[in-house]
């Protein structure tokens, strides 16, 4: 599990272990002790902390690493500039998690694809955009078309 470890967790579990260490060496009920276990506790919650952040950051940027790539197979040869080639990548990551589709190329993908697709070529830019603009037209009520 250390081999996964960042270096800013790491040093943080190699003070705890320091003070966890310079405690045991103290008498116990001695205010030193309580002072190093005191410090002990605060390292591994700064560790936490540091790992909590990382995995955050992993969960919000995984999907996005790849989102270009997504979109690219429905372009057909339309020509985009790369920014809009991924916002219609993410846009398409995030409608297709909020509508409970996977990211294959079945029928409903390429549907969410296409629309963003004519989004885009309507002039939304952005990620929010187009994802916004998806979201109402594949959630609105049949009734309201």
């Amino acid at each position: 599990m250390l081999n996964k470890l960042s270096e800013q967790v790491r040093e943080c579990l190699d003070h705890a272990e320091d003070c966890a260490r310079l405690a045991a060496a103290q008498p116990d009920g001695s205010t030193l002790k309580m002072d190093y276990l005191f410090l002990e506790r605060n390292w591994r919650s700064l560790a936490r902390s540091f790992q909590t952040s990382e995995r955050l950051d992993d969960f919000i940027n995984e999907p996005f690493g790849k989102a270009s790539a997504t979109i690219t197979p429905f372009l057909r040869g339309q020509a985009f500039d790369p920014e809009t080639i991924e916002a219609m990548g993410k846009a398409l990551v995030s409608t297709c998690r909020t509508l409970g589709l996977s990211e294959r190329d079945d029928a409903m993908t390429q549907l969410v694809a296409q629309k963003i697709i004519e989004l885009a070529q309507r002039g939304l830019k952005t990620r929010t955009e187009l994802y916004l603009a998806a979201i109402k037209e594949f959630m609105a009520d049949p009734l309201e078309r």
